[in-house]
């Protein structure tokens, strides 16, 4: 069962800061759950990823802080396995006439915000680094806003936001525009100019379901806010509705393409 708070929630194979271990560390992915879910069972539903990058990455699922009834496919599986959370307050109401000309609010909550913030730190105590994102589909909107956060970041050389450094996304099912980014970003980006002024050009993998009731809200904020091209972002429309892939292959493939974006970083780093 979910805790009320997440910030410092560790999937088994952590170890808690101070704790050493003798094993090398991988890199951690932070994984941001959707609408109406919560960490336990975003842990749940990666299982099968898991199995093809648990020799490469230590996938982390956070929790978002705010409460919310079950979302799409929780129940009646997940029954029991509340609180159900997720990552914008209550008082935000979206229309789906705001949803479909993207007009919602694009502001990450702070509470999300500080939470990253504890957890990184807490990664980086233990002499790991977070290097990507996974998000399922309200999470696909935190993940994006992250991503163009952390361009941003590197743009401006803003030392104080070094928390703020991911080499590439996982967007499953994704949510409707725009992305949810940190408040300092439109502090940064001035007057006038909008988030979606420059496309997300970190290497990031969509996977959109064609039987998926929501396929138009993701792709949607892949249009809008993503470049498509090699090296870039890669579009797949699988089989599936509004829900993780669950055939070996479609795993395999994600697994696949996540580890060749890890080695291309890890050959940078090594050529600097």
């Amino acid at each position: 069962m979910a805790s009320d708070t997440n910030a410092t929630y560790l999937t088994p194979s952590e170890h808690p800061q101070g704790v050493q271990s003798s094993r090398p560390v991988k890199p951690t992915v932070l994984a941001f759950h959707g609408s109406g879910s919560n960490a336990t069972i975003h842990t749940v539903q990666l299982a099968r990823l898991k199995r093809f990058t648990q020799d490469h990455f230590e996938i982390a699922s956070l929790e978002a802080p705010f409460p919310s009834p079950a979302g799409p496919g929780i129940l009646p599986f997940f029954d029991g396995c509340g609180p159900f959370k997720r990552w914008l307050p209550p008082s935000e109401k979206v229309s789906l006439e705001s949803m479909r000309s993207g007009t919602s609010t694009s502001l990450l909550p702070p509470e999300v915000e500080a939470q990253l913030r504890t957890r990184i730190q807490s990664v980086r105590g233990c002499g790991g680094r977070v290097i990507g994102l996974i998000g399922f589909s309200q999470g696909t909107k935190v993940v994006a806003g992250l991503l163009r956060a952390s361009e941003l970041r590197k743009e401006l050389g803003l030392l104080e936001e070094d928390w703020c450094d991911f080499e590439f996304g996982v967007s499953v099912c994704g949510s409707y525009p725009p992305p949810l980014v940190p408040g300092w970003v439109g502090q940064r980006l001035g007057e006038g100019k909008e988030v979606g002024e420059e496309k997300i050009a970190t290497p990031t993998f969509h996977v959109q379901g064609k039987q998926d009731e929501w396929l138009w809200a993701g792709n949607a904020l892949i249009e809008n806010y993503y470049e498509v091209g090699e090296g870039k972002s890669e579009r797949v429309e699988w089989d599936m509705g509004h829900h993780y892939p669950v055939a070996q292959e479609d795993n395999e493939k994600m697994a696949e393409w996540m580890i060749g974006v890890l080695r291309k970083v890890e050959a940078r780093r090594e050529a600097r």
